[in-house]
């Protein structure tokens, strides 16, 4: 029988080890740093495209598209942020609340000036979609457009016409 001592540490020199539970810490910590490093790099990265900018009416038309049959709606502001960059879209439903200077938007007071662009968003349901939609008619080979610069040229000299039913071939 084999007998097992106490492991033991001991200091050397003027090293001074850490117990266990402290000495893999930092390893773990890793994964936390990385994730935020790759979500800092997205922030920066990121652009908002600009939307065309509405008239007042245009809105209006929109947004009581939205409250009357309930469909979500885009909204697109005229804010940027501190890089100079649009901040983000907001979604959602409008509540059809809405003042001379300002309407509100998913619990939130949106003046009319600062809206740029405001876009209905049609969600297709699963079971409206076709599945057996004839696909569109494309151009067959004989209704092609070709361009009257490129031609097939053949070589006379190397050139073999194919066997067809019907038709022997004939050497020369």
């Amino acid at each position: 029988m084999v007998k097992r001592t106490k492991k033991e540490f001991q200091d050397y020199n003027d090293f001074h080890d850490r117990p266990f539970g402290l000495k893999w810490g930092t390893a773990y910590a890793m994964d936390d740093l990385m994730k935020g490093v790759r979500a800092n790099e997205e922030y920066a990265l990121k652009s908002n495209a600009a939307k065309p900018l509405m008239s007042r009416e245009e809105i209006d038309i929109c947004l009581s598209e939205s409250f009357l049959k309930h469909k979500e709606i885009a909204l697109q502001l005229n804010i940027v942020d501190e890089f100079g960059r649009l901040i983000d879209e907001q979604f959602g439903y409008f509540s059809g609340e809405a003042y001379q200077d300002y309407f509100v938007f998913e619990n939130q007071k949106i003046d009319w000036q600062d809206v740029r662009n405001v876009e209905i968003i049609d969600k297709s349901k699963w079971f409206e979609i076709d599945m057996f939609e004839q696909p569109k008619k494309t151009l067959s080979n004989t209704e092609k457009k070709t361009d009257p610069e490129i031609q097939l040229e053949k070589d006379r000299e190397f050139y073999q016409p194919f066997y067809e039913e019907g038709e022997h071939y004939e050497s020369e």
